[in-house]
C-alpha cells in the first residue's frame, strides 16, 4: 500500500498526505491499542471510557513516544478541549448518535460512527479520517468480525467517500437526508470488504502488522482460520 500511495494519491478528488514510514507506524500502534481494548473488554461508548479516544487520535498523530508527545502536548491539549466542549460535533453528539443507533447491525454502527466524527464540525482537531476508521474498525473487532484494512484495490472506494463526508455538515435539513444515505453505502462497503478481505489481524509484542495472504497460506499459518472470528487475535 505505501509503495503505491504517490501513484492512488492521482486519483483521489482530494489528494491526501504523503503516505510516510511515521504514519504507517502510528496507525500499526494505534491498531495494537485497539485490539487491546477489545482483549480487555472496554466499551469505547461508556463514559467511564472516553478518553481513551482521544488516545486513539494522540497515538495516530504522534504514535506512543514521549518525546513526540511532549512535542505534540498543546495539540494535545487543545483537541482535548474541542473533544468535550464542541457541542455540535464533540463527543456528546457521538455519543447521543450512538445511543439512538446501538440496536444497529455492526457494519451501520461503524459506518455511522465514522460519518459522524468525520462530518463537520469534526470530532479531532486532526486526524480525523485515520482516527473514525481506527474506532469504527475497533467497534468490528468487537463483534468478532474483520477490521477495516486499507488496501491498493480499495484505497480510492475509500478516500473519495470520505472526502464527500468531510465536506458535509452533521447538522441541518441537508445532512438529515443525505448522511443516513452516505452511512448506508459505507455500511455496505465494510461489509463487502470483510467479505473480500484476505487480510489477517496479528498481534507481537503489542505491535500490530496487518498482512495479506492467500487462503492456502492461512491455513497454514492458522488452522482454524476457517472457523468464525473470535473478535480478536491471541497475543
Amino acid at each position: 500500500m505505501q509503495r503505491h500511495f504517490s501513484r492512488l494519491n492521482d486519483c483521489l478528488v482530494e489528494p491526501r498526505d504523503p503516505f510516510s514510514d511515521e504514519v504507517l507506524e502510528n496507525i500499526l500502534e494505534a491498531y495494537a491499542l485497539i485490539d487491546d481494548y477489545v482483549t480487555r473488554g472496554i466499551d469505547l461508548f461508556d463514559l467511564q471510557h472516553v478518553d481513551l479516544m482521544l488516545e486513539i487520535n494522540a497515538t495516530v498523530l504522534c504514535g506512543c513516544d514521549p518525546v513526540a508527545r511532549l512535542e505534540f502536548a498543546g495539540h494535545l491539549e487543545a483537541t482535548e478541549k474541542h473533544f468535550f466542549n464542541n457541542e455540535e460535533g464533540g463527543i456528546k453528539d457521538l455519543f447521543d448518535w450512538y445511543g439512538k443507533h446501538r440496536d444497529e447491525s455492526p457494519w451501520k454502527r461503524a459506518a455511522g460512527v465514522y460519518v459522524r466524527i468525520l462530518s463537520k464540525p469534526q470530532l479531532f482537531i486532526e486526524g480525523n479520517h485515520r482516527s473514525g476508521s481506527i474506532i469504527a474498525s475497533y467497534l468490528l473487532l468487537r463483534e468478532g468480525l474483520s477490521p477495516f484494512v486499507l488496501t491498493v484495490d480499495n484505497a480510492e472506494a475509500f478516500f473519495n467517500p470520505s472526502s464527500v463526508i468531510r465536506n458535509s455538515a452533521k447538522h441541518g435539513v441537508v445532512a438529515l437526508f443525505e448522511l443516513p444515505k452516505i452511512k448506508k453505502k459505507y455500511a455496505a462497503f465494510l461489509e463487502e470488504q470483510s467479505r473480500r478481505s484476505r487480510g489477517m489481524f496479528l498481534i507481537e509484542n503489542r505491535r500490530a502488522v496487518l498482512v495479506d495472504v492467500s487462503p492456502a497460506e492461512r491455513a497454514r499459518i492458522d488452522p482454524n482460520a476457517g472457523a468464525p472470528a473470535s473478535g480478536h487475535s491471541k497475543p
